[in-house]
Parts: structure tokens; C-alpha cells; sequence
């Protein structure tokens, strides 16, 4: 028979572990809910934090410490409370040689929202360097308009300047990625 190789809980473990990327090396992941309850996820990348962002693990994993902040997928929502939040949890887990795992529900808008303003708020990225980043590692990225208005005010805060240029994002993924492929060209030259 040539069925899959390894058990279905493997398997399972293998795709959550797919699902969730390393998107500012060393120490920040983002993915699903699904990855914060996978604990070969969980201990093959050395995560130590979990940070959910408006919805909780199914199962908490022995030796990982979780942090929920409330914060609702709505393009009428505000996010400054949650982003200054999330970045506090994110830095006290950098600092102590961490590794963290950022996910809301699909890991689509309101986990990379967070990792966006992290990245943009204390790691100096422009709000397009920080989504080329988080997408050019989980395509299926892709923040809600209100999400993205609210970063792109930021943008204009910290630099002066809005540097992603749209008002949203492409739907499509191919659309999303080569809008954000420009700025890798840009910041090689």
C-alpha cells in the first residue's frame, strides 16, 4: 500500500506547523489558532509565548505561556490598544530569548495587523516593508481595509509618508505579492 507515511496526528501536526511561519527572525511566528494548540509546532520551533489575538487556543500546551488580547475583525474597529498591548508582550518575549507565536483565528487580518505595527512601532519597518515581510513568508495575509487604513495612518506618522499606496490590499494572492515584491527590489538596489 502506498498510503501517507507517518500517523494522522503527525500529519495533522505537520500542516499546523505549515500554517505558521517565522516572519521576523528569531523569535516572531504567526499563523492560526490551530498552531498555538500543536505541540510538535510548538516545541520543534522553541516557541515559548503564545500571544491570541481575539480568540483562544483549543488546548494549552505544558510549558508554553499564553496571553489573550481582545480584538475584534472589523474594518470599524480600533486597534491602538491591542497593538501597544501586543508589542509590550512581544518585547518582554524577545528580551527574555524567546520566541513568540502571534495568531487569531485564520491568521489572515488581526494577528498580522498586530506583527505589521510591531514590526513598523519598534523595529523601524515602513508599513509596506512590514507587510512584504509578513507576506512574502504567509501569503494569505491580507488585513481588512479598516485594519489597513488605520496602519497606513501610522505610516504617515512615524515616516511622514504613506508607503504602501493603496487603500487595501489585492484579494487576490499573486496581486498581493507582487504589489509587495516591489519593495524587496526596491530596498536591494
Amino acid at each position: 500500500m502506498g498510503g501517507r507515511k507517518g500517523s494522522k496526528s503527525q500529519r495533522a501536526g505537520q500542516s499546523k506547523a505549515s500554517a505558521a511561519v517565522l516572519v521576523f527572525p528569531p523569535f516572531l511566528f504567526l499563523g492560526p489558532c490551530s498552531a498555538a494548540s500543536s505541540s510538535s509546532f510548538l516545541q520543534t520551533n522553541g516557541i515559548t509565548s503564545v500571544l491570541s489575538i481575539g480568540s483562544t487556543p483549543s488546548e494549552k500546551i505544558a510549558g508554553v505561556t499564553y496571553h489573550r488580547i481582545s480584538m475584534v475583525d472589523s474594518p470599524s474597529a480600533p486597534i491602538s490598544e491591542a497593538i501597544e498591548s501586543a508589542a509590550n508582550i512581544i518585547d518582554q518575549v524577545a528580551e527574555a530569548d524567546g520566541k513568540v507565536l502571534v495568531h487569531c483565528f485564520a491568521g489572515i487580518s488581526r494577528s498580522p495587523t498586530v506583527i505589521a505595527s510591531y514590526l513598523m512601532n519598534r523595529q523601524g519597518m515602513s508599513l509596506k516593508t512590514a507587510l512584504a515581510a509578513i507576506i512574502s513568508a504567509r501569503p494569505t495575509v491580507c488585513p481588512n481595509t479598516g485594519f489597513i487604513g488605520q496602519l497606513r495612518s501610522r505610516d504617515q506618522e512615524l515616516y511622514g509618508n504613506d508607503s504602501l499606496g493603496v487603500e487595501e490590499l489585492p484579494r487576490r494572492t499573486e496581486d498581493r505579492v507582487a504589489l509587495l515584491t516591489e519593495v524587496e527590489k526596491e530596498t536591494e538596489g
